[in-house]
Parts: C-alpha cells; sequence; structure tokens
C-alpha cells in the first residue's frame, strides 16, 4: 500500500512587527519636570550655601576672639601692663556672649596702688557675627574681684552687670594657674536664659558637633585653637 507523502503546508511570509509609536511629551509634562528639576536645584545650592555662612561666621567668631587674646598677650608684654580679656555674660544685653573687650591697667607715674579708675578700654567692644555665640567658658566669673578691681562695665549705653575674664600679667602669662578657654558655636541664646539653641548638626553629648575653641595656657598666655 502507498502512502502518499504531503508535504506541510507553507506558511505565508511572517508579518514584521512595526515597533510601537512612543508617545511624545506634553508641553505641559515638560514644564512640570523643568520646573522639579529647578525646585531640587535650587534647594541643593541653597542648603550648601546656608552651612558654608554658618561655617564662615564661626570661623569669623573663632578668629575675633584669638586674635583679641593675643592682641592682650601683646599689650602686656609692650607696655608692662595688666591687660583683662572681657566676655560679656548673661546680662541682659545684645552682646551677651557674643561680646569681647581689651581693658588694660599700666602702673601709675607716682607710684601709687592703682585703682578701679585706672583700668582702661583699649578698643571698643567686639561682638562676633549674628549666629554665633559662646556656650562654653572657663574664664574667672566677674563676682570674683581682681586687684585693683574693675569699673562698672556698659555695653551700648547697657550697663553690664554679668561678666567673665582672663587677665594677662606684664610677663604675658595669665594671673591664675587655669587655662582660659571659650567655644564659639553656631546657634543663640534667649535673654536671660542660660542655655543655647544650637543652629547646627549635635554630636554625640548633645552640643554642636562643629566649634571654634579659644584656649589660653596660664604659663605662658598663648593661644590654642581647637577644631573638630
Amino acid at each position: 500500500m502507498l502512502c502518499s507523502l504531503h508535504a506541510p503546508p507553507m506558511i505565508g511570509p511572517f508579518p514584521s512587527r512595526q515597533p510601537a509609536a512612543r508617545r511624545a511629551f506634553t508641553l505641559f509634562e515638560m514644564v512640570v519636570v523643568i520646573a522639579i528639576i529647578v525646585i531640587m536645584t535650587s534647594l541643593v545650592f541653597g542648603m550648601i550655601s546656608s552651612n558654608s555662612s554658618n561655617s564662615s561666621k564661626l570661623i569669623s567668631a573663632g578668629n575675633t576672639v584669638s586674635n583679641l587674646a593675643l592682641l592682650g598677650r601683646q599689650n602686656s608684654l609692650a607696655k608692662n601692663a595688666m591687660t583683662a580679656l572681657v566676655m560679656i555674660g548673661g546680662a541682659g544685653t545684645d552682646g551677651d556672649y557674643r561680646a569681647f573687650g581689651l581693658f588694660e591697667v599700666t602702673p601709675r607715674s607716682d607710684g601709687a596702688p592703682a585703682g578701679p579708675g585706672d583700668w582702661s578700654q583699649i578698643a571698643a567692644w567686639e561682638t562676633v557675627p549674628e549666629g554665633v555665640v559662646a556656650d562654653d567658658c572657663t574664664f574667672t566669673a566677674g563676682a570674683t574681684t581682681v586687684a585693683p578691681a574693675f569699673p562698672a562695665f556698659t555695653y551700648r549705653g547697657a550697663a553690664v552687670t554679668n561678666f567673665q575674664y582672663v587677665v594677662f600679667l606684664p610677663n604675658g602669662a595669665l594671673l591664675g594657674s587655669t587655662p582660659g578657654c571659650v567655644r564659639m558655636v553656631g546657634g543663640y541664646r534667649v535673654k536671660g536664659a542660660a542655655t543655647v539653641t544650637y543652629t547646627s548638626a549635635r554630636g554625640s553629648d548633645g552640643k554642636a558637633a562643629n566649634y571654634y575653641r579659644v584656649c589660653i595656657l596660664p604659663a605662658t598666655g598663648r593661644v590654642k585653637i581647637e577644631r573638630p
């Protein structure tokens, strides 16, 4: 018995697949995307600019304090004088924990002991930039008297009732055996408040992670700067 062989039916040419047409962005969608990019870019650059500004203020404040300390020591050595670096404390003024001044008392020509009236301010108060404040200071409290006693201080017409100080002796060393240190940070204090409201990142101790600490060594009066 003969079997007839049939060729498989021919399957025609496969139709070519055309890629699906892609829908173009509408003008409205493009405007929205561009607007989002612009907003995100401005936010990023705004944060970078703000951080840079805060860091610059902190450096400026720290440099101000360290330069005043250097000037105070040099003044004592050059004039054979006692020079006091004074920081205004919680006195209810705009310069609380931000304003620093230099005062000197030179030996009297008549040989008599110096008194409060012999202290004179070397220059105007130096106030560090807004947004920077001292959060820690080991200067001597103003309630601790020095000989000769300080006169009544004023800052922009307001009485300074609370202050802290260090005194450079004629040989450049500090009066006392304790280092005089002050730490400047980004933040502010409400008038009369004992605590600082920080405006920068905090460390594990709850205080500002970024700071500028100026320490005056007691034996020599030299300045040591500490940064994180």
